[in-house]
């Protein structure tokens, strides 16, 4: 089932090269799932970007 993102996120995902952006969006995703998050936001997007060292 899709997560919902919201327009804030999505704005930033844009940012992504889009080369890697689709492999970007999974592992979001799934970072998100794996927190009990309903939907991906800036905040969650702030905890990927730092758990996964980016």
């Amino acid at each position: 089932m899709p997560i919902r993102w919201t327009s804030a996120a999505e704005a930033r995902l844009a940012n992504i090269p889009a080369f890697v952006r689709p492999m970007a969006k999974i592992g979001i995703e799934k970072f998100a799932r794996e927190r009990g998050a309903e939907e991906v936001d800036e905040k969650i997007l702030d905890a990927a970007r730092e758990f996964f060292g980016m």
